[in-house]
């Protein structure tokens, strides 16, 4: 499964300033010794359990029924899936959603809990401890609905962020090496075992190369989305 995976990252061509950007980027690497890397992109990936419901105001937790809780049963059944998860991150979780169900209105909030319990769903099977998913070593099958769930997302994602919509913002193969980047990002995070984005010297050798072409993807869609 994972030399499958790796061959599906091998097919995507990354644009010439890209790669570019990469061979500067892990001589760069190569010199660092210490905090974090000062080019990071400037928001988390979206598709981890919590990476959407950073910026909520705190007047949004007032106690209700929890939307939350249509997708993933109770808080503490995401526990016994993903224990480093907080009452006040699921308790975010929720008021996003809050945020999603007012922004979007009925039919297209509908259409996005669709999506959404797929990714959670994932989460809950496939997810580590910090919620990230591994994707080399998910079956082909269950792959291939995840990724379809995160193409027809992002642009909810990037809407509820107050984002240009990075589906219309980039054309259809650089919207696809984004979906890639996003799915290469967290299996690295996977692998390293962490729950933030890592500095440099905390990912594996072999993992180096294929981290910082993902970060470079991710930052060349967040400045798409600043120039448009």
């Amino acid at each position: 499964m994972e030399n499958n995976f790796k061959q599906e990252i091998e097919k995507i061509e990354i644009p010439f300033q890209l790669h570019e950007r990469s061979k500067k980027g892990i001589q760069e690497a190569k010199s660092e010794m210490g905090g974090t890397v000062k080019r990071f992109v400037k928001k988390r990936i979206a598709i981890t359990v919590i990476a959407a419901c950073l910026m909520v105001p705190t007047g949004a937790f007032a106690y209700q029924s929890l939307l939350a809780d249509d997708l993933y049963g109770s808080f503490d059944n995401v526990k016994k899936h993903i224990a480093n998860i907080t009452m006040k991150s699921y308790l975010l979780f929720d008021a996003k959603l809050s945020q999603a169900k007012g922004n979007l209105g009925k039919e297209q909030y509908e259409q996005f809990k669709e999506v959404l319990y797929v990714i959670t769903n994932a989460k809950l099977e496939f997810g580590d401890k910090n919620g990230n998913i591994d994707y080399s070593q998910v079956p082909s099958e269950n792959l291939e609905e995840i990724k379809a769930a995160l193409y027809d997302i992002q642009p909810y994602f990037d809407k509820l962020n107050d984002e240009l919509s990075s589906k219309e913002v980039l054309t259809a193969e650089e919207f696809e090496q984004y979906i890639q980047a996003l799915i290469t990002y967290e299996t690295v995070m996977a692998k390293t075992g962490v729950s933030s984005p890592p500095e440099i010297e905390m990912v594996p050798i072999d993992l180096r190369e294929e981290f910082i072409n993902a970060r470079n993807v991710l930052e060349y869609v967040n400045e798409k989305q600043r120039v448009n």
